[in-house]
C-alpha cells in the first residue's frame, strides 16, 4: 500500500499531496489499491475485459493516472510514456509512442464498471479504517443530492 505523507504538526494534507503519493510510486498509479481479481471480476461482469498490449488493467491504471494529473501529465502521450517505462522496468516490449491504440482501448472502459470498482475500493478502505479515528465513533457520509423537492 502507498504511504501517504504525514506530518505530526498537521492534521490534514491537501489533495495534491495525497495524489502525488499515488502518482509518485514507481509502479502504475493505484497498483497497490486495485487487486487483479477485482479488476477481472468487475470488468468481466460488464463484458469489458480485453487483452493484447493494452490490457484492461494497464489501461485502467494509466487512465486513473491521467485523471489525477494536470497539464502535459494528463495527456495520452504521457500515459503511453508511463506505460512504456513500466514495461521497460519489467523487461517487456514497450508500446509504440503512437497514442491511437491506447485511446481506443481507453474508450472500452465502461463507466458502470469504473463506478463499481470505485465503490469496491471505497468499501475496502472504510473496512480497514481504524475505528478509533472515526468522528464521534461514526462513519461520515456525503449527503445524497435532493431532486429539488422540499
Amino acid at each position: 500500500m502507498v504511504a501517504l505523507p504525514f506530518s505530526a504538526g498537521r492534521v490534514s494534507f491537501g489533495f495534491r499531496e495525497s495524489v502525488q503519493a499515488f502518482l509518485g510510486c514507481p509502479d502504475l498509479p493505484f497498483a497497490s489499491q486495485l487487486e487483479p481479481n477485482q479488476i477481472r471480476e468487475v470488468f468481466s461482469k460488464h463484458n469489458a475485459l480485453f487483452g493484447g498490449l493494452y490490457t484492461t488493467a494497464i489501461v485502467l491504471w494509466a487512465f486513473m493516472g491521467q485523471t489525477l494529473s494536470d497539464g502535459k501529465e494528463a495527456s495520452c502521450q504521457s500515459a503511453v510514456a508511463k506505460i512504456s517505462a513500466y514495461f521497460a522496468r519489467l523487461g517487456r516490449k514497450a508500446p509504440r509512442a503512437d497514442t491511437g491504440a491506447y485511446c481506443r482501448a481507453r474508450i472500452k472502459l465502461p463507466e458502470a464498471a469504473l463506478r463499481e470498482l470505485s465503490h469496491l475500493v471505497a468499501k475496502r478502505a472504510q473496512e480497514q479504517y481504524d475505528v478509533a479515528k472515526k468522528w464521534k465513533n461514526r462513519n461520515v457520509y456525503k449527503a445524497a443530492k435532493s431532486d429539488g423537492q422540499a
